[in-house]
């Protein structure tokens, strides 16, 4: 699943496909104190499921340069299927950055609820000591994490430069 992993990945800016690896490493070199979240989000839409995972590039004077990558699978019914699935995501491209040689991640961000009322809750201790077990932080909801509000406009937008000026508002008020 690697060499699929590497694959379609873009900039949020202008939708651009980049090669994903030697876009970090330069990335990396020029920005020296930066901080890399990584997350996911899904949506049901008809009979399909759409993936969106992001990269998100943080500059160390704030602010941040973010990297998505969007898949339409056949539609995953079962909630803990799909939710399960964007941790999977998530770690892939994790291990992908360090099997490259950029090291890990500063955190992963995962959309699953702390409250048990939320069926997502039964999946979170699997996935926080999934990541933790990687010696990566995992950030879920009540924690504000960046990468999943980017992941969730990714689904619900597609990528289009409105999506864009919404979420630079977005973060602009957090």
């Amino acid at each position: 699943m690697e060499q699929e992993t590497l694959k379609n990945w873009r900039r949020l800016t202008d939708s651009e496909e980049v090669d994903l690896i030697p876009y970090i490493h330069d990335w990396m070199e020029s920005n020296p104190g930066h901080k890399i979240y990584i997350g996911c989000d899904s949506q049901n839409k008809g009979r399909t499921t759409t993936y969106a995972t992001v990269i998100v590039l943080h500059y160390p004077s704030g602010g941040g340069h973010v990297l998505y990558r969007r898949e339409k699978i056949e539609k995953i019914a079962s909630s803990f299927e799909r939710l399960w699935k964007e941790v999977e995501l998530s770690v892939e491209t994790a291990n992908l950055l360090i099997d490259s040689g950029l090291g890990k991640p500063d955190c992963i961000d995962v959309d699953l609820n702390p409250d048990p009322k939320y069926n997502s809750n039964h999946l979170l201790r699997a996935a926080v000591g999934l990541i933790e077990s990687m010696g990566i932080k995992a950030r879920y909801k009540s924690k504000s994490p960046w990468a999943i509000s980017i992941a969730d406009s990714m689904c619900k937008c597609g990528g289009k430069k409105k999506t864009f000026r919404k979420i630079k508002k977005a973060n602009r008020t957090k």
